[in-house]
């Protein structure tokens, strides 16, 4: 009897551990779940390198303030970044995150917001959240500010409801395609003047998974700045 009573509860343990994510979830935040990406980063006159990223779900977050009580939960980088990520009714965003050298999470001034909620996820719904650019950088010997630091406005629109992707990972049915673009403004030099550069982002997420892929362009090739183009892949995903 006490074998039997001990492999009830294994298994009730193990159908809790083997729980469904609706399918309606584009951006599941169970505590748990873990995603794994290749990371390409191909850089103006540079070999292209690659590298392994992983993100990790760490629950819910106990937060004080103006959040308190607020549907909270953290996802944790292999960078060491935590990423506080807001979810309610109204769709998915980032409020704020912490580094490594950090005590407590640094808010962002606005919400960020990631994907609109499911009731929302029509094509040709639009908004717009702050960022900065990924890849531009100065070329070595010119005393330049850090393109970095810039912050931009980026636009974003739900391109798609129901495409077909295929990744290290798998294929995924019925993914939403988000289609961001920027511009920033880098004085190029005194023969070019000041140069726009265009900043387009492209993330595909998949029911019940989340991001599967995301394009990031940054084109530019000066003297004074340099940009590229990095691309995340989902290589696996545990639940």
């Amino acid at each position: 009897m006490k074998t039997l009573y001990i492999m009830a509860l294994c298994l009730v343990f193990l159908a809790g551990c083997d729980k469904q994510i609706p399918e309606t979830d584009y951006f599941p935040l169970q505590e748990g779940l873990q995603w794994h990406y290749k990371v390409t980063t191909s850089l103006t006159g540079q070999r292209s390198s690659t590298k392994e990223f992983q993100i990790s779900n760490l629950g819910p977050a106990s937060l004080k303030g103006e959040y308190e009580g607020e549907p909270v939960s953290i996802r944790h980088t292999s960078d060491g970044t935590d990423y506080y990520i807001l979810q309610d009714d109204t769709g998915t965003y980032r409020i704020g995150k912490r580094t490594l050298i950090e005590y407590e999470p640094r808010f962002d001034e606005s919400l960020v917001r990631v994907i609109p909620n499911y009731e929302d996820l029509e094509t040709g719904r639009n908004w717009s959240s702050e960022t900065k650019p990924y890849l531009l950088y100065s070329t070595p010997g010119y005393a330049t500010n850090d393109p970095k630091n810039q912050r931009l406005n980026m636009s974003y629109e739900l391109a798609a409801t129901d495409e077909k992707i295929t990744v290290t990972a798998g294929t995924f049915d019925n993914c939403i395609r988000i289609e961001g673009s920027s511009e920033i403004s880098l004085y190029a030099d005194p023969r070019l003047g000041t140069k726009t550069i265009s900043i387009t982002q492209t993330e595909w997420y998949a029911p019940g998974v989340g991001l599967i892929k995301l394009i990031r362009k940054e084109p530019l090739d000066l003297n004074m700045f340099k940009g590229g183009q990095i691309v995340f892949e989902l290589t696996d995903f545990r639940h």
